[in-house]
């Protein structure tokens, strides 16, 4: 046989290796995107790490084919942002706000240890800590955080010389006196208990005996004074609306980049100054 003849059959040979070779891995791609698809019902929609392993070490041992289209396509990853796969649990999504509670308000139970010893001395201010039903609010945490702020050093305690007393939901009952209502709404019912004063369902306020504080503002905080510090700007949430409860008018910068006043509409910007969430003067 001619040597012409001879690489003939080799290049005939080749080619049908290789259409061998593609129509196993067509066939894997296909069982592959079954796969997929009966994952998508489950899942992300995306294509699982399994069937990508699978797909690749195919690859591998073929050999002779580059990687098709669908095999590229099921080595991208096609998830969404902020969703993970079957076996990872999706990334934290913003906190939602319910614009309209139930209008039915709640005197929560501050949980022991959240409170502090109050002063031996000064003016007693009584408080009940409630919120509106239907938030979907952690209520535990937020009546520990608004005893702890009304109880830290740092707050109206020291610069007022208040003593700041809990009323139980037991003690309410009985008709106990309520000097602050300390109270968390919704943006909706927020602007019904602050009229009429406009808070247009995205501040707080103090009226008819209620520190109102915007669930809105309570989960998302402020990012154009207080960045993502959620934690700080409830700080001064309730520092700020209580501080109208006993009197306190609002207040200005008093320089650029000095501490902004407790008292001071951080809310709706700083004026040059710089965010802080108590009553007390902030250490140097």
């Amino acid at each position: 046989m001619s040597t012409r003849a001879t690489h003939r059959r080799e290049r005939v040979a080749a080619r049908r290796r290789s259409v061998a070779a593609a129509a196993v891995l067509a066939c894997v791609v296909a069982d592959v995107w079954a796969v997929a698809s009966g994952a998508a019902g489950q899942g992300t929609g995306s294509v699982p790490a399994s069937a990508v392993s699978t797909l690749l070490s195919v690859g591998t041992r073929a050999g002779a084919l580059p990687p098709t289209a669908a095999v590229r396509s099921a080595m991208t990853d096609t998830s969404e942002p902020g969703r993970g796969t079957d076996s990872t649990p999706p990334a934290s999504a913003t906190p939602t706000v319910v614009p309209r509670g139930d209008g039915k308000f709640t005197v929560l139970a501050v949980p022991a240890g959240a409170t502090g010893p109050a002063p031996a001395s000064g003016r007693t201010v009584r408080y009940t800590v409630e919120t509106e039903g239907g938030l979907g609010v952690d209520t535990r945490d937020y009546a520990t955080t608004v005893a702890r702020v009304l109880n830290d050093q740092r707050g109206w305690e020291t610069q007022d010389k208040v003593r700041f007393v809990n009323v139980t939901p037991a003690q309410v009952q009985r008709g106990d006196q309520v000097d602050i209502r300390v109270t968390l709404a919704s943006p909706d019912t927020t602007d019904k208990l602050c009229a009429p004063l406009e808070t247009r369902g995205r501040v707080s306020c103090f009226a008819n005996g209620r520190a109102v504080l915007n669930a809105k503002r309570w989960l998302l905080g402020v990012e154009e004074a207080y960045g993502k510090d959620v934690a700080t700007y409830r700080i001064y949430q309730v520092n700020h609306e209580v501080g109208h409860g006993i009197g306190h008018g609002h207040a200005s910068c008093p320089g650029k980049n000095k501490p902004a006043p407790v008292m001071m509409q951080q809310t709706y910007g700083l004026d040059g100054c710089s965010p802080w969430p108590w009553p007390t003067a902030k250490p140097v």
